[in-house]
């Protein structure tokens, strides 16, 4: 597979400021392909940049379209329409930028290559902080459309990926974490809590449906119990040291895992669903990244996914 190009795209009125080399200073990444979805993670995007002070990186993804090899100018036809089809969908964007009464300093860039990869390699380039992409339709092949393109940046990404339904938009205000002690659930919870800023974030411990062999199982209930209250007290206290303006209400439960989760969040009415991802194995992908998908497919909430750690970054 070639790697990707990047097109040329109409000038943006910007600062200077916005014109320093993306990868000196963090920016956000807001990757978009001109639907609903996108325009409610252009609104999410553009109010964090804003409020956080940040360059909004604005990037479109076209996928190469196939040559004809009877026709000699396919390659320039091809590219012709490559470069109408992201300079539209840009100058949408810029549209709805300029009618935003806070607008952040916004840069914006066509990239043919395959969606996924294309969108984690750029982040990485840019220094994202964050990849922000539509979560999709919740029809079933949409959702399962969506949950495909989202996992395959996941599988590439650095960087969280915040994934914004059609219904949402705006910044969060009560959230859900899924706690379940490890680094990747850490990483969510700190990341779900800057988000939020001085909101609610409900911080949920579900207790796997299989426990441990024990001899006595009330005595192994209550050791379990004892040891993620402790857990849950130290998080606690750190979160509201590091975020002192956010309120952390705590919650225990247990069954499967995208279930209770889902079910807890609607409950709460959160505007925001955070998980870390495990590592990238088959039994982690079946345990955990199955969380991951299933949030990004059927909550009604922006999701935010922290990846997990790489040995090699």
């Amino acid at each position: 597979m070639s790697s990707p190009r990047e097109l040329q795209t109409a000038p943006e009125a910007t600062s200077e400021k916005a014109a320093v080399r993306p990868s000196v200073a963090e920016c956000v990444l807001l990757a978009t392909n001109g639907s609903a979805e996108a325009n409610a993670a252009l609104s999410f995007a553009s109010a964090y940049a804003a409020r956080e002070e940040l360059l909004l990186r604005i990037l479109t993804v076209l996928e190469p379209l196939p040559m004809l090899p009877a026709q000699p100018s396919g390659i320039t036809y091809a590219m012709t329409i490559e470069r109408e089809r992201g300079d539209a969908i840009l100058q949408n964007v810029r549209s709805q930028l300029a009618a935003l009464p806070r607008a952040p300093r916004s840069l914006t860039s066509v990239l043919v290559g395959s969606p996924g990869a294309t969108i984690a390699g750029a982040a990485r380039e840019w220094n994202a902080q964050y990849i922000v992409v539509g979560a999709g339709r919740h029809g079933t092949l949409e959702r399962l459309l969506s949950g495909d393109t989202v996992g395959r940046i996941l599988r590439s990404a650095a960087a969280p990926v915040i994934a914004v339904p059609s219904t949402a938009g705006e910044l969060p205000s009560i959230g859900v974490v899924g706690i379940d002690f490890g680094v990747a659930s850490m990483t969510a919870a700190r990341r779900a809590a800057s988000l939020i800023g001085n909101g609610v974030l409900h911080v949920l411990h579900i207790r796997p449906e299989i426990d441990i062999p024990a001899t006595d199982p009330d005595a192994w209930g209550e050791i379990y119990q004892l040891g993620a209250s402790a857990l849950m007290t130290k998080l606690t206290t750190d979160l509201e040291t590091e975020f002192p303006e956010l309120r952390v209400e705590t919650a225990f439960d247990r069954g499967h895992a995208p279930t209770v989760l889902l079910a807890y969040a609607d409950r709460v009415h959160a505007d925001l669903i955070a998980v870390g991802q495990h590592g990238y194995g088959v039994v982690d992908r079946f345990l955990f990244g199955s969380v991951a998908q299933e949030m990004v497919r059927s909550a009604h909430c922006t999701v935010v996914v922290t990846p997990p750690a790489r040995e090699s970054e």
